[in-house]
């Protein structure tokens, strides 16, 4: 298990760099455990395009650490962006500890969502293989995936870079009958989007591209009972979250799986 008790206290937030084709997120504090059973701590930064982590040693080195030599890591310290939804950094602690609502086993407090951005909630990321969203190559290399619920399966999220068009809507930008230009592309601006998989225990993945159809087919004994309780407690499919509690459930059910 990662011991996320070593990371540190005290240093202010780390810049987060997000452009180009490349994203990479920095942390200045963060417990890497390698696949050694060796364990490094100090700042760190995630370049996600690579799998790989630049971390910054006592000694002012800085080793270069590819996702094939880390088994898992944890993170605190990155600076919030204001471009995110406001409850990005929302705290996965009881998800990646169980909790689900009704689970009988939990007996700490019930989560409750941040009303502010809290950069020092620590966030678990872990190494699977996978082919790259690629579904027609057998290859499957290690990459790095954060993980939200507890297993057997495993919620995991990747973040990734996507374009999206801004579209003219009127001539003062509020829109106006009749202007020709309504509706127009005149730019683009560069977005994060989060991508859900499923991690096995084999330590391959299962991509959700769509979230609810793919869930219930993976859990397909049990679909009925997580559609009915999905649809009881009003959870969404897309809504990290509450899709955290889905998978706790159906972890916790008979014959789960495939």
């Amino acid at each position: 298990m990662l011991v996320v008790g070593l990371l540190g206290l005290g240093s202010p937030a780390a810049q987060a760099q997000r452009g180009g084709q490349g994203f990479t997120q920095q942390f200045n504090r963060a417990t890497v455990l390698l696949t050694t059973g060796d364990t490094l701590t100090g700042p760190v930064q995630l370049h996600r395009t690579e799998e790989t982590l630049l971390m910054e040693l006592a000694d002012n080195t800085v080793r270069t650490l590819p996702a094939v030599s880390v088994q898992s890591f944890a993170v605190q310290g990155e600076q919030y962006d204001q471009s995110r939804e406001r409850f990005y950094y929302d705290d996965f602690y009881a998800m990646r500890q169980g909790y689900y609502y009704g689970n009988p086993l939990y007996t700490q407090p019930v989560p409750r969502r941040r009303e502010r951005p809290d950069t020092e909630l620590v966030r678990v990321f872990r190494t699977y293989r996978w082919n790259r969203d690629n579904d027609y190559s057998d290859f499957r290399a290690p990459g790095f995936f954060e993980q939200l619920s507890n297993g057997p399966i495993i919620l995991l999220r990747r973040e990734g870079l996507v374009q999206r068009p801004v579209t003219v809507t009127g001539p003062y930008g509020y829109g106006g009958y009749g202007y020709s230009g309504a509706g127009r592309t005149v730019g683009y601006y560069t977005d994060v989007k989060d991508n859900f998989y499923l991690g096995l225990p084999n330590g391959n993945v299962i991509s959700l591209r769509n979230p609810k159809k793919d869930l219930l087919a993976y859990f397909h004994g049990n679909s009925r009972q997580l559609e009915q309780y999905a649809k009881d407690n009003k959870l969404s499919y897309t809504d990290a979250r509450e899709l955290a509690y889905l998978v706790n459930y159906a972890n916790s059910l008979s014959g789960k799986g495939k």
